[in-house]
């Protein structure tokens, strides 16, 4: 054999080429085999023996998605199936075709867009489904105040039903689309109300203001049921409903008070005649979104009974009106220490200021204690005249240091934080009223 290649020197490139060759092809096909790769979109997932079970788990797939759906579906993807050598390792039995190809397949649905300002909020199963949850939103608001009627109803923004196919895993539950649309997320956070919860303990614990928690849950009132289910987030709706309302109501016309120094009697403060409230009845338009008085436009007025002037007697000045004169300096300083857990908005004309029960309350300037007891919904309320135009309030006190017609000086302590009246919890609500009217604390706090 060995004198047969040196003979045949020449043949021995063509032999080796030869050996190789049949040595390659026992390793490829070794580890190939003939079969069917499968494509989805274009990557090869695995491979199939046989064809036909490609077919088979497709069938049983959709079938499953139809009905989870409860509708038709279409293949979003792109399937494919080549015939070929196919890596042995990606060979995968009948059995196992379906749990490779469920999670790498998409299907479209028949769904409808809920569109805001001409961008897609939510996808929902149909269009009767949409217009459902846009009906419950709207009939969620639409409920009027006693002595109120409906004028009408819309939406703050341009809404729109869109049709159209989409992926299966882009549908959302009505809950989930409800949720997105009036707070902003499709899932917030939920708090449970345990015995001896409030509105202003669940907003400090949760680092909230009352307001955000209101909005979120579009309350009502601030009554809670025990087991009741908040949201706790703060709330940035997509959609806002505006309504508009005609109604008659009887308001309270509060009292003046009006300071007479009498100058025979420097020393003395006596209390001339009591102050009493009068009433008004009005019919007015008013403007809500979401519930909330926007606007109101007061279109006819009576006065049922008129409102009585207290008149205190003081010594050592010239007749004046508790809201004129100077001795306020028109700056005024913070009544307690907190943090805000309401600020100045339509419908709450004050800030309100979270703390302890029995924490000091301070005049914010100098000026005369106009009042001092309870009023309804304020509960122990001091009410101090600056003198320049400014008039602020102290309401919900736990207790009054101080008596009408006294003169007080900014930093004085005159009640002590609390929670009387109408109130979630120990906070100081503090109004302030220039020239009658009243306006936001912190433009004038320091």
């Amino acid at each position: 054999m060995i004198n047969y290649f040196r003979k045949n020197r020449t043949c021995l490139p063509a032999v080796a080429l030869i050996a190789v060759l049949f040595v390659s092809l026992i390793c490829l096909f070794g580890i190939r085999t003939p079969g069917y790769a499968v494509y989805i979109n274009g990557s090869n997932e695995f491979a199939l023996k046989h064809k036909g079970d490609l077919q088979k788990a497709l069938n049983k797939i959709e079938a499953r998605e139809e009905k989870r759906c409860r509708q038709d579906l279409e293949l979003a993807s792109k399937v494919e199936c080549k015939r070929g050598l196919v890596s042995r390792n990606q060979l995968v039995s009948s059995k196992e075709v379906e749990n490779k190809l469920a999670p790498v397949l998409e299907y479209k649905a028949p769904a409808a867009a809920i569109m805001v300002d001409g961008k897609t909020i939510a996808y929902v199963e149909s269009k009767a489904t949409a217009n459902n949850l846009l009906g419950k939103l709207k009939k969620e608001y639409s409920q009027p105040d006693k002595g109120e009627k409906l004028v009408a109803v819309s939406f703050a923004e341009k809404v729109k039903i869109k049709e159209e196919k989409v992926a299966v895993k882009k549908l959302v539950t009505v809950k989930e689309a409800y949720d997105l649309i009036c707070t902003g997320t499709s899932n917030p956070e939920k708090y449970i109300v345990q015995e001896g919860d409030n509105l202003w303990l669940i907003a400090r614990r949760n680092d909230m203001y009352v307001d955000d928690i209101v909005k979120a849950n579009r309350l009502t009132t601030e009554n809670l049921q025990l087991e009741q289910e908040l949201i706790l987030v703060k709330s940035k709706p997509y959609i806002n409903v505006i309504t508009k309302v005609e109604g008659e109501k009887t308001e309270v016309i509060p009292y003046e008070t009006k300071v007479i120094v009498d100058k025979n009697s420097p020393a003395s403060i006596r209390i001339k005649q009591e102050g009493q409230n009068g009433e008004r009845q009005i019919a007015y338009t008013a403007s809500k979104r979401n519930g909330v008085i926007e606007k109101t436009n007061v279109i006819e007025e009576k006065i049922l009974k008129a409102a009585v002037d207290k008149v205190i007697i003081k010594g050592n000045r010239v007749t004046q009106i508790a809201s004129r004169g100077g001795s306020g300096s028109g700056s005024l300083d913070w009544p307690t220490y907190g943090r805000i857990t309401q600020y100045c908005r339509s419908g709450h004309v004050a800030i309100d200021i979270g703390g302890s029960t029995g924490q000091a309350i301070r005049a914010a300037d100098s000026g005369y204690v106009s009042f001092t007891g309870y009023q309804g919904s304020y509960g122990r309320l001091v009410i101090v005249d600056h003198n320049n135009g400014i008039v602020t309030k102290y309401a919900h006190c736990s207790s009054i240091n101080v008596s009408t017609g006294q003169r007080v000086s900014k930093g004085e302590t005159i009640a002590a934080l609390g929670s009387t009246g109408r109130s979630t919890g120990p906070h100081l609500h503090f109004e302030v009223l220039v020239h009658g009217s009243p306006t936001n604390p912190l433009n004038y706090l320091r």
